[in-house]
């Protein structure tokens, strides 16, 4: 009988607040409940299944250093899962390590405590892994930086950065392959990491990066001895190798931002065993994030089509981002309070206006740095190029201008 495994990654509990607000009944972030909820129904899912192992592949929060109210929600589902007899995989992500040198990292608690069903990954390892479906091999690659090499070996902190990826990369290659020797080839074994493959598609991670990334080959982990690699560190969920074995980034649990609206968001629920693995992506159904972009530079009635825009896109409790281009003349003439009653229906908005700068009069070739000996001329040229019809008027002005200013000492 196959091993149920549920594959889940990249919660970040804390991210994304921004974009929602205070429940009044529970004190907490609307977004942080989002969350919560997700990873509620991912131990829902994994208990009502009578699944083996929860599988998490790195970030649990947003950086090292969580708020306890993040720390308990974490903790209240891995008690279910341990109280459930679910074996928890703990993988240590780039926001789950401190920046600086130090063993310690957002998961040591469970280690401290020592949660009974709980293994936490903090550094590379195979080990075997018993069920009541039977027993797996598991290999386990923690997030990997070039500082880790720096912090071990003094050599390498002259070398370039180049030459340090390369012995990384090289570095891990021999320990997995290292690894794969030791297998038993009877068993099912499952690799999980995190960190970014060559064949990626990256997404918002990006922008959330803490310090420096990696890329590594995703040759490193087909092998015919692996069964499943089970990927966290890229948000978006996608599937790097069809074939055995398959490589998959089961991707962030919710939505973190508006880069991530046409992401669907969930978990794996893999079914291991050797030669013979299969899996399937579940959603959790994220909340909707919407987004407008008008430009209304041409428009004579800018609040109606704003609104009429916006009541295209709202949806019940989605999160509305609402981009609109305008000039300046026609700040006055937009309605917010209308605009913003327009997107009721959504949990929060968020209005980006970019106000377009009017045309700046382009420069006359005539006009150059020799017409301060010639004013009168350079000005002629001037006012027949933009004020054609009254250039007559406006020299004479000019002139007696001028006359007035002149000094007797000029005269």
């Amino acid at each position: 009988m196959a091993i149920q495994v549920i594959h889940v990654s990249d919660i970040h509990f804390g991210q994304g607040e921004s974009h929602g607000r205070i429940n009044p009944d529970t004190g907490l972030n609307t977004r942080s409940e989002d969350f919560a909820s997700a990873l509620s129904r991912t131990v829902d899912y994994t208990l009502d299944h009578g699944c083996d192992v929860f599988l998490f592949s790195g970030d649990a929060y947003r950086n090292a250093s969580p708020e306890p109210t993040y720390q308990k929600v974490f903790a209240t589902q891995l008690k279910r899962l341990s109280s459930a007899g679910v074996k928890s995989i703990l993988l240590v992500g780039n926001h789950d390590q401190l920046l600086r040198a130090s063993s310690s990292h957002a998961m040591s608690v469970f280690q401290s405590l020592e949660v009974p069903g709980v293994l936490i990954i903090d550094r590379p390892v195979c080990t075997k892994i018993d069920t009541t479906h039977g027993a797996f091999q598991l290999i386990g690659l923690p997030h990997i930086t070039r500082h880790h090499l720096l912090a071990a070996v003094d050599k390498y902190l002259t070398m370039p950065a180049a030459s340090i990826d390369k012995i990384l990369i090289d570095h891990v290659s021999t320990i997995l392959r290292a690894y794969y020797e030791s297998l038993d080839p009877c068993l099912p074994s499952l690799v999980t990491a995190h960190m970014t493959v060559d064949r990626a598609v990256a997404g918002i991670e990006q922008e959330l990066l803490l310090g420096y990334a990696l890329t590594f080959p995703t040759d490193i982990f087909i092998d015919d001895r692996i069964d499943y690699v089970g990927l966290g560190h890229v948000h978006k969920h996608q599937v790097i190798r069809q074939d055995a074995p398959a490589i998959v980034y089961a991707g962030s649990l919710e939505r973190i931002d508006s880069g991530e609206s046409e992401e669907d968001k969930g978990f794996i629920h893999l079914l291991l065993s050797r030669h013979k693995s299969s899996w399937e992506f579940h959603s959790i159904n994220p909340r909707p994030f919407a987004t407008v972009n008008a430009d209304l530079c041409q428009c004579t009635q800018i609040t109606e089509q704003l609104c009429k825009q916006i009541a295209a896109k709202v949806s019940p409790g989605c999160i509305l981002r609402v981009h609109y281009k305008m000039r300046q003349d026609q700040i006055p003439e937009l309605d917010e309070q209308r605009v913003r009653a327009s997107a009721s229906a959504a949990m929060s908005v968020r209005l980006q206006p970019e106000v377009v700068a009017p045309d700046r009069p382009r420069r006359l070739p005539q006009i150059n740095e020799s017409a301060g000996t010639a004013p009168l001329a350079a000005l002629e040229a001037y006012f027949t190029e933009i004020a054609p019809d009254r250039k007559e008027r406006l020299l004479r002005h000019v002139s007696d201008l001028m006359s007035q200013l002149r000094s007797p000492a000029d005269e």
